[in-house]
């Protein structure tokens, strides 16, 4: 897993085809820039929008972290996607249990292994958030992620995939968010992690009390 230009360091400089095989990489990694460009554009309008008219995702208050990347992939590189993607959570949410965190990383991390696994489309994009607590926080992950199947075969060997990733992270607008909804959406994405029910069950405890302090804290103001 790497980015996409340095794929140009692995082509033969004696090859008969070495400048079209750079122009691809080039027309590559633009393309995978254009499509992080857009990612971040769509997750700020969809922010933005969030618990407004016609939207009932939950609502953010404040966007206090982001990260864009654009990779190259081959098949053996591909599995490295998780532990890269569980390392950004963790500079992302250093307050978090340890639980619930390598919880919330193996979930989106193996839902990006599947997506990067798929080659039944040479062109695919992966929208998903993903809502967790953070000290006495509650915030937002929002992700999305896109991939293209290489098919210029004098680069195939190198790389196989190519693909963006950004993810952003925000603090949830609680003023705007019941209890029972929250819970709704937290409990659900900690019933599909791998985490056991005891640790659900302690997050979700968790969750409350951070949901009551807020509460607290905004009648005491």
């Amino acid at each position: 897993m790497g980015a996409i230009r340095s794929v140009a360091q692995s082509l033969d400089p004696a090859g008969e085809a070495v400048e079209e095989q750079n122009q691809t990489i080039e027309t590559l990694a633009t393309l995978a820039e254009s499509k992080a460009e857009f990612f971040e554009l769509s997750i700020r309008t969809s922010l933005q929008d969030a618990g407004g008219p016609g939207d009932l995702t939950v609502p953010i208050e404040s966007v206090l972290d982001s990260v864009t990347e654009t990779h190259a992939y081959s098949s053996k590189s591909a599995d490295a996607i998780g532990t890269a993607v569980t390392k950004s959570l963790k500079a992302f949410c250093s307050g978090s249990q340890d639980e619930i965190l390598g919880g919330v990383g193996s979930l989106i991390s193996d839902g990006l292994a599947t997506f990067l696994g798929d080659s039944s489309a040479s062109d695919t994009t992966m929208k998903r958030y993903y809502i967790l607590t953070e000290g006495y926080s509650i915030i937002r992950i929002d992700l999305c992620a896109w991939q293209y199947n290489v098919e210029a075969k004098g680069i195939q060997s190198i790389v196989e995939k190519v693909g963006a990733f950004v993810a952003v992270k925000s603090a949830v607008d609680m003023s705007k968010v019941k209890l029972n909804t929250f819970l709704n959406v937290y409990a659900r994405q900690l019933a599909s992690m791998p985490v056991d029910n005891g640790t659900v069950e302690a997050a979700i405890a968790d969750a409350k009390r951070i949901h009551h302090e807020f509460l607290t804290t905004e009648t005491t103001v």
